[in-house]
């Protein structure tokens, strides 16, 4: 029996590259819960369960996602813009800037995925005329005396008010037709009266 040479196979290490993905809530109403998920993913199907907590950080700078320890997803939830107004809003767009942790640096390759992920942000108008039911994001306009009775020849102030401020000038007829402005941010503007007598 003769045994022939030692046999060797050399192993080329390959780059398992390792891809974080961002995905959202495709539609909420207004003042509604989106929720962004990051998922680490590999091609090959390979464990990915031996990395410390890794964080990211969306192109807001503000939205933060951490994934546990030796996790595959990590999930935060933050509020849809709302507004007082009737009409479309602008879908709110998001995407994954950076990643920090201890770990980072031991993947041979972990990629960010940039790809943007939009929400679409419905309106939220009342049912009913004017806005009963579910009420919408109802605005409240009431107008007040400024005092219980003026002599005939001394003008009437009155205070007109609105339940929230508005990002907008709100002009407010009233029932002789003569017009207040509530400024943008603020919710009262006063009016005077014309005198009823002499």
């Amino acid at each position: 029996l003769q045994l022939g040479n030692d046999a060797s196979v050399k192993v080329t290490d390959t780059i398992d590259e390792v891809v974080a993905k961002l995905t959202a809530t495709d539609s909420v109403t207004e003042g509604g819960q989106i929720t962004y998920t990051v998922t680490l993913t590999n091609k090959d199907g390979l464990p990915i369960d031996k990395h410390g907590a890794l964080t990211f950080t969306l192109d807001d700078g503000k939205t933060v996602i951490t994934i546990p320890a030796n996790g595959t997803t990590g999930s935060v939830t933050v509020t849809a813009p709302d507004n007082d107004y009737v009409g479309a809003n602008d879908p709110v767009v998001k995407s994954i800037a950076t990643v920090t942790g201890a770990d980072v640096g031991k993947f041979e390759q972990l990629t960010l995925d940039k790809t943007p992920v939009s929400t679409q942000v419905t309106d939220e108008p009342g049912s009913g005329t004017p806005g009963t039911g579910n009420q919408g994001n109802q605005v409240l306009v009431t107008i007040t005396a400024d005092q219980t009775s003026v002599a005939e020849n001394v003008k009437p102030s009155f205070t007109v008010q609105i339940n929230k401020a508005l990002a907008n000038d709100l002009v407010v007829t009233l029932s002789n037709n003569a017009q207040v402005t509530i400024k943008a941010g603020q919710t009262a503007a006063s009016y005077e009266h014309a005198a009823q007598g002499d």
